[in-house]
């Protein structure tokens, strides 16, 4: 594991570092800062979506896509809408996602890695990975259940 900064923010990743990789659009980064990487071992990441069904204010998201929740992904469902700045207009909103899946990174796979930035009403501020090129990642559905409450233990 390797230990990768972006904005003063740490995320512990299987993968070295290599020269950034511009997908075109810089919004999606917080600041526009994001770091490529390829991956040395396989990883897991989540990918939360609608499961190809849009919502009044959220388009259509799909089980497979280009961009993961990496890092600390212990959150409420609207923290994690906010965090990663769903596209919906409202992420404290049930279609923010409705389906949860695990996304199964093989390694050489290309990633860039950075923060969100505060898109769509969400606050950003959460790691996000986005699949750049080589082998892509395969997608198991997890589950449609995830909490919009916090509690304590």
């Amino acid at each position: 594991m390797a230990l990768f900064t972006v904005l003063g923010q740490s995320v512990d990743l299987p993968a070295v570092s290599l020269s950034q990789w511009d997908t075109g659009d810089r919004s999606a980064w917080e600041q526009g800062k994001y770091l490529t990487v390829r991956v040395t071992a396989p990883c897991v990441a989540l990918r939360v979506h609608t499961n190809a069904r849009s919502f009044p204010g959220r388009p259509a998201s799909h089980p497979e896509g280009t961009w993961l929740a990496i890092g600390d992904v212990v959150q409420t469902s609207i923290e994690l809408a906010s965090s990663r700045s769903l596209p919906t207009a409202d992420p404290t909103s049930m279609a923010a996602f409705t389906h949860v899946g695990e996304a199964h990174i093989p390694v050489g796979c290309i990633l860039n890695v950075g923060l969100a930035s505060a898109k769509f009403g969400g606050q950003g501020g959460g790691f996000q990975a986005e699949y750049v090129a080589g082998p892509k990642p395969s997608f198991q559905q997890v589950s449609n259940i995830w909490h919009g409450r916090a509690g304590t233990a």
